[in-house]
């Protein structure tokens, strides 16, 4: 069997140094590994997990067991292991005694074990069964699973000594150890209760949103604005809402920016309110006007691309609310090398991403599954699920975003698979964009 052609490009685009190893496939993983004279402590393996409709991938050694409990209390979620169709679902073309352990040309997260990152070498199977690749542990962590948790010790009979908790892995602890976060604000829960009365009406909105000055000029000022080419004058909320916006829109817009007051942020430096803010009002104006380009017939709410692109970095503010010092050393990092990935620099400086803190908070508001995903997979171009629309536009409308200067996106290229999915091209890009 070759090589599955996922595993083979993304290999190939990765620019790593590999030496194979052939091997007849016997009964088992084990068996196969054994039979190509390889230690099963030099090998590494996938461990499936699915919660909800979430997919982890955990990545340990060969001879070692996954604790789930360890890993259940790291994000307090309840994973399960994957089931056989599950995984040939997740894992096309591959065989199930060889899968790769590659999170990212399936569009799934992964954690890997602190053991494999102290390996200095090590094999894992390619999804061909039989045929092993081998790679140094550095370039195994840093360039095929960029982006992943690392650092921790999640497999049973783990050494006193890797249990020791470092700096970074105290940052980790505290962080999920705090038990208050910021309560969504009362605000906020009244336009939820707009939201879900199908027979509320414009002014009973703007009467709710008019009791924030500040939220009131917003959503004026978004509906004066060139975007939509209203040639009278807007005066109030209420007009703003039957004239130009419509309640599902302002519903959202206004829901958005007031959960941004549960946070108390410095305004200056690189990740401060303002810079936050601009990028934020900037990539929801963008992912709404994605979903404007899209056929009408599988165009997804504007209004709720305009939220996801609204909230997706929520986590950045969430770390300023709850951890000053950290984000003050995160905003110096960044100021210093603004040309790294965020997520990198987080990852060095305090071991926590906004990512995940922003997951942890979108579970404690219990926000709508389309919301989380695009706070927890925007960095994500290959994720696919139920919920994954507006993570993808989100995607999309940080790399178009980058393209001029314009936040944390790691690239600015798009995968045409992505557009394909939307039926989107360059030159309805190009009209979002404008």
């Amino acid at each position: 069997m070759n090589i599955p052609s996922t595993v083979r490009s993304f290999l190939a685009n990765s620019r790593v140094c590999f030496k194979g190893r052939q091997t007849t496939p016997a009964d088992s993983f084990e068996a196969t590994v054994e039979q190509a004279g390889i230690s099963l402590s030099r090998v590494v393996k996938p461990v499936m997990l699915k919660s909800g409709a979430a997919f982890l991938m955990a990545v340990v050694r060969a001879d070692q067991e996954l604790d789930l409990g360890t890993l259940n209390e790291l994000f307090k979620r309840e994973f399960t292991l994957c089931s056989d169709n599950e995984l040939r679902e997740l894992f096309p073309n591959c065989e199930q005694q060889a899968l790769p352990p590659l999170a990212e040309p399936y569009g799934l997260r992964s954690i890997v074990d602190k053991s494999v990152v102290e390996m200095s070498n090590l094999y894992f199977a390619t999804g061909a069964g039989g045929l092993f690749i081998s790679t140094s542990g550095e370039e195994f962590v840093s360039k095929l699973h960029e982006g992943c948790w690392k650092g921790r010790s999640i497999v049973k009979g783990a050494t006193a000594k890797s249990k020791v908790a470092t700096a970074e892995e105290t940052m980790r602890e505290t962080v999920l150890g705090v038990k208050d976060l910021p309560a969504m604000p009362g605000l906020a829960a009244e336009i939820i209760r707009i939201r879900n009365n199908p027979y509320a009406h414009a002014t009973e909105l703007s009467a709710v949103i008019e009791q924030d000055p500040s939220l009131s000029a917003q959503v004026i000022r978004y509906a004066s604005s060139p975007l939509y080419a209203y040639q009278g004058k807007i005066n109030s909320v209420e007009q703003a809402i039957v004239r130009v916006l419509g309640m599902d829109f302002v519903e959202d817009l206004a829901f958005g920016l007031s959960l941004g007051k549960a946070f108390n942020n410095p305004k200056e430096g690189p990740l401060g309110l303002d810079n936050f803010w601009q990028h934020s009002l900037y990539s929801a104006s963008m992912t709404q006007a994605l979903c404007n380009q899209i056929d009408y017939a599988s165009r997804p709410p504007a209004s709720v691309g305009y939220l996801a692109g609204l909230l997706h970095n929520f986590g950045i503010l969430l770390l300023g609310h709850l951890f000053p010092a950290q984000f003050e050393r995160l905003n110096q990092a960044v100021n210093a090398e603004p040309h790294r990935s965020l997520l990198e620099l987080e990852r060095e400086t305090i071991a926590v991403s906004h990512v995940e803190l922003g997951l942890w908070l979108m579970d404690a508001w219990d926000m709508p599954k389309e919301i989380a995903e695009a706070v927890g997979e925007h960095h994500n171009a290959g994720h696919r699920s139920d919920y994954s629309v507006f993570a993808n536009l989100v995607y999309i409308a940080n790399a178009l975003l980058k393209r001029h200067g314009i936040g944390d996106a790691e690239s600015t290229d798009i995968p045409q698979a992505l557009l394909d999915r939307f039926g989107l091209d360059e030159e309805k890009l190009e009209l979002a964009l404008a």
